[in-house]
């Protein structure tokens, strides 16, 4: 399974419990939400390696030092009964740099997921630095339940999050609030300085303005350069040969979503062309719900057996999202 495939099963975690509306008590023992600072060089400045992350240890997440290899790490279940084990992934798509502790080195933030064999997918914050030239996790932080991060920005030594999260209203299967929060780094670990600001809830006007960019999904082999442009209700765009036009509808339920979608145009492309083509416009059709994942857009579909999966979709770069 390759990288960016793994960590799309984190967005099926919670797309799942969507469809099945599957809510249990997890019973898990709250762990340590923030790891203590670590004296860094101030000389080494080179960004990790995506190897370096993949297979570096974090602390904060459990009660002592998780080894990821490969990206990716797989426990035991929590508590009898529990069949699924507990892991950990470290999340593709975002990475940002700056100097968060003033000693003139730049930091690295990145995230993880963690399952512990329930519907809920923890997603953790982790500050990444060097200490004589090699990678070390400084602080780590637990962000939320299923939450997603719709941008991230380093400036002035502070980490600001948009997000989308689960509100005071929202069902245990669908977030639905947004929100900014902010954190910096200080000798104790992360620490949020700003109380959640809320934004709004998520709404279609969100997906309006920008060009998405189809990069894949966990059914591979559908749409090979296809766009995605929402105007209110109409959608439009490129299935990778043809133009297409459309209607998306949305209900009173945040997030919720379906999709009508055929060609405008009718250009021949070769064989395996339109049938990428066909299938990303068939998958389109399928859509259920809308969300975000580590600053992309989201589009999940059901399979005729009710099962969930996903589309992604980058914003055009130097589009407002």
């Amino acid at each position: 399974m390759s990288y960016q495939n793994k960590a799309l099963r984190n967005i099926l975690f919670a797309a799942l419990a969507a469809v099945t509306l599957i809510i249990f008590a997890e019973g898990i023992p709250a762990q340590a939400a923030t790891s203590a600072p670590v004296k860094i060089s101030t000389t080494a400045t080179l960004p990790p390696t995506v190897d370096e992350l993949q297979n570096a240890s974090y602390t904060g997440i459990d009660t002592s030092p998780i080894k990821l290899t490969h990206g990716s790490y797989v426990g035991v279940p929590y508590l009898p009964g529990i069949a699924n084990p507990q892991r950990i992934e470290l999340l593709d798509g975002l990475l940002a740099t700056g100097d968060l502790n003033g000693d003139g080195a730049s930091e690295y933030v990145v995230f993880l997921s963690e399952n512990n064999g329930g519907t809920g997918t923890f997603l953790y914050m982790a500050v990444m630095g060097r200490s004589n030239g090699k990678i070390l996790n400084i602080a780590t932080v637990r962000v939320g339940d299923r939450a997603a991060v719709r941008s991230l920005v380093i400036d002035k030594g502070q980490i600001t999050l948009d997000l989308l999260q689960f509100g005071a209203k929202d069902l245990a299967c669908c977030p639905s609030e947004l929100a900014t929060r902010v954190w910096t780094l200080e000798r104790s670990g992360l620490v949020e300085r700003v109380a959640k600001k809320r934004m709004g809830i998520l709404k279609p006007a969100l997906l309006e303005g920008v060009q998405w960019l189809y990069r894949g999904g966990t059914q591979p082999g559908e749409g090979a350069g296809a766009t995605l442009t929402f105007d209110k209700e109409h959608i439009s765009g490129s299935g990778g040969c043809n133009r297409y036009r459309g209607k998306a509808s949305f209900t009173k339920v945040p997030g919720e979503l379906s999709i009508k979608a055929s060609k405008s145009d009718n250009k021949e492309c070769g064989v395996q062309a339109m049938t990428d083509e066909n299938k990303y416009l068939e998958l389109l059709r399928r859509v259920v719900r809308f969300g975000y994942y580590q600053g992309d857009l989201t589009l999940t579909w059901q399979k005729k057996d009710g099962t969930p999966e996903v589309m992604r979709f980058t914003p055009r770069k130097g589009a407002a999202q």
